[in-house]
């Protein structure tokens, strides 16, 4: 494969990316919900935090939440395309699915009371 092909590949992968992202961004509102709290987190730990590692920890862990959002909705939008009648299995995965959201979000908390408290 030819760097001008390969190029041309990473490029439409990341548009997928960027569709997904938007997409998301129109039709979910937890996904806002959950960008805005990221974002103060961010904007928070870039005005008082001084330590480079301690900044990149909160911020990671914002990404890592608005991405487990992320898959929560492909595994809702995929559940819901399969059926939408009450099963046990399709609440199986979307509470797997919305835990992991839950638990980048207490990651995202427990960080910023590590950083905080062991200064």
């Amino acid at each position: 494969m030819g760097p001008g092909r390969m190029i041309k590949l990473i490029y439409s992968k990341f548009r997928y990316s960027v569709d997904g992202i938007h997409e998301t961004w129109l039709t979910e509102p937890s996904f806002r919900q959950w960008l805005a709290l990221v974002l103060l987190s961010d904007i928070c730990a870039l005005l008082f935090l001084t330590d480079g590692l301690r900044i990149m920890i909160i911020i990671g862990s914002g990404f890592l939440l608005l991405a487990s959002e992320l898959i929560n909705t492909a595994v809702e939008a995929a559940v819901d395309l399969v059926t939408k009648e009450e099963h046990v299995l399709a609440k199986k995965a979307k509470d797997a699915a919305s835990a992991t959201t839950l638990l980048t979000f207490l990651t995202l908390v427990s960080s910023w009371l590590l950083v905080l408290f062991y200064q």
